[in-house]
């Protein structure tokens, strides 16, 4: 569905605020914070109209919800809107295709709304939602397995602390070790291919996450000590080239700078190795 040609059918007009009802199956859960919309309608005004349908007592929005209340909370009296005849589902179908173009939908919200379309409302099958969204079924079905995922995981969805794509892959777990995992995800910012290697391990019954990671960290410590021991090593043989240098009459100018030019090359190691070290301590905080 491309909502601009849906709404070629509509035509513009002047409506008055308290004539127009905020949708009764609105696709965002919530407003969201306003204030940057309330600035920019107070100074410029509304620059794109809503869009609602006809409705027995007024008019109902079908995509515009958080302009609707910035303009009532600034009370403006009347509105430019694009009016138009839907039905339910062609105004779900609209008012959820306008949020995915605008990107506004959370993994959640999104996964809520195409669970609602598909069983709540019964408006048509994944295949179907798909075609209509413009999305493929692979993409609707695995946003719809998310709200499977216990509560810790989801939340930090809707917070977008974690990507979609991290968390479908707890989806073949069983609820204990999901939470297990998700808490890893939470608290060690895991990535996508560790989260991969935690769970093709478990399922393979070869290690609990918890135990996983008490070897990941260990593994990790002795990196760093043994990359630390290097570092120590090559500064302590700098040291000793500069005792040579000191030691080196002035007319040996020769191996001077041979020797001055291998001192670079350590150093050069050295700053290698510390960027090494420094990449290795981000891998597990």
């Amino acid at each position: 569905m491309i909502l601009d040609s849906d709404l070629l059918s509509g035509f513009l007009e002047e409506v008055e605020v308290g004539r127009i009802r905020p949708s009764r199956r609105a696709v965002r859960s919530d407003l969201g914070s306003l204030e940057e919309l309330l600035t920019s309608i107070e100074e410029k005004g509304l620059l794109q109209p809503i869009v609602v349908r006809p409705v027995e007592d007024g008019f109902e929005v079908v995509a515009g919800n958080r302009r609707l209340e910035a303009c009532r909370r600034l009370g403006v009296k009347r509105i430019p809107c694009l009016v138009i005849e839907l039905d339910d589902r062609e105004a779900f179908e609209v008012s959820l295709v306008e949020n995915l173009q605008r990107k506004t939908l959370n993994p959640i919200e999104e996964a809520e709304a195409f669970k609602r379309y598909v069983d709540e409302y019964g408006y048509g099958s994944i295949s179907e939602l798909a075609r209509r969204i413009g999305k493929s079924p692979s993409y609707v079905s695995r946003r719809i397995a998310l709200l499977k995922l216990p509560s810790n995981v989801k939340e930090q969805l809707l917070r977008r602390r974690i990507t979609p794509s991290v968390a479908q892959e707890l989806l073949s777990l069983d609820e204990k070790h999901t939470r297990m995992v998700g808490e890893l995800i939470i608290n060690k910012k895991v990535t996508r291919s560790e989260v991969r290697r935690i769970v093709r391990l478990i399922k393979e019954d070869s290690v609990e996450p918890l135990s996983y990671y008490s070897l990941e960290e260990r593994r990790q410590r002795i990196i760093e000590r043994t990359l630390a021991k290097c570092i120590a090593g090559l500064k302590v043989c700098m040291m000793k080239l500069d005792e040579v240098l000191d030691y080196l009459d002035e007319n040996e100018w020769v191996l001077r700078e041979i020797l001055r030019q291998h001192r670079w090359l350590i150093h050069q190691q050295i700053d290698n190795l510390l960027k090494l070290k420094k990449k290795a301590m981000r891998v597990i905080p």
